[in-house]
């Protein structure tokens, strides 16, 4: 693969992680306004024909093969039917740092199941650099918040961490797809499906909401930030990095979602530096070289 090549990847992948680093703090403004169902039952319906309008403008073709719809559907429903939701209800009850923490298990999930399948040429340097990584997630957000603790905030946690297995779970069969169907349209065909999974549990919720009274200028952001960024650029892009490095290299790069999710705090809301985040960076930093030291780029 060529250098040039490799390094837009990463600048891809890295966008990525900044884009949906600045999404918990967004994303929470909604889930607060119209409720965790409503918020992204909503916000997947109004990206879903997006994606299909850029799929049609760019590749032409938006069909699938009927036997592929049953992994479509699976995949949808893993992937958005049932993690956007429990995402968004552990966004709303526990607390962001536990949040943090509990998504970041998604990299040690898939290099445990890359491992457990002998897949991806996935060595034990680079699982090390996985865990690494996630030592550096676990040294930026241990012992935040600690004085609220309850009911909710477990339940909060619980849920992350279901959600933290259902993206693993996602990231990594996704690339059965990817053999066959571009990032756009394996992404596409994915969100239709899982937006008509999420309708049932979700349906009430969103008759309930009344727009008008909460439409605003921050809403408005929110779902522009959403649709267009969260989900179109970030997840194709997310997806083409699975579909070039494999599952277990880019779920890597989850770990830099949450170092851009502190900066982005600190630069919108002024929350303290502090030792612990620049010794989280560079924990974090040697683990992304350390997960990527030699492993082979996986043809999917």
């Amino acid at each position: 693969m060529p250098g040039k090549f490799l390094l837009r990847l990463y600048a891809s992948l890295f966008l990525v992680s900044l884009i949906w680093g600045l999404n918990f703090g967004i994303m929470r403004l909604g889930v607060l306004a119209l409720g965790p169902l409503a918020f992204p039952f909503l916000r997947f319906l109004l990206s879903t024909p997006l994606f299909f309008l850029v799929l049609w403008k760019t590749e032409g073709s938006v069909g699938i093969a009927l036997q592929d719809v049953p992994l479509f559907f699976l995949l949808g429903t893993i992937g958005f039917g049932l993690y956007q939701p429990l995402w968004s209800f552990g966004l709303r009850l526990s607390l962001a740092s536990h949040s943090a923490l509990l998504l970041s298990l998604t990299p040690v999930i898939v290099a445990v199941v890359v491992l457990l399948r002998g897949e991806e040429g996935f060595r034990g340097v680079n699982f090390a650099g996985t865990l690494l990584g996630f030592l550096g997630v676990a040294v930026l957000v241990a012992f935040q918040g600690k004085g609220q603790e309850g009911q909710a905030v477990l339940l909060g946690d619980l849920l992350t961490l279901g959600a933290a297995l259902l993206w693993g779970l996602y990231c990594y069969f996704g690339k059965l797809l990817l053999r066959k169907y571009s990032p756009l349209k394996s992404s596409a065909w994915s969100m239709l499906f899982g937006v008509l999974a999420m309708f049932p549990v979700c349906a009430r919720d969103v008759f309930q909401v009344a727009l008008r009274s909460h439409f605003t200028p921050a809403l408005l952001f929110v779902f522009l930030y959403g649709i267009v960024l969260s989900s179109l650029v970030a997840y194709v892009l997310w997806m083409w990095g699975i579909q070039q490095l494999g599952a277990s290299r880019t779920t890597a790069f989850q770990y830099v979602t949450q170092i851009f999710g502190v900066i982005g705090a600190w630069l919108i809301f002024r929350d303290p530096l502090s030792l612990r985040l620049f010794v989280s960076m560079a924990l974090i930093s040697l683990g992304l070289l350390l997960a990527q030291w030699k492993a082979p780029l996986q043809e999917v």
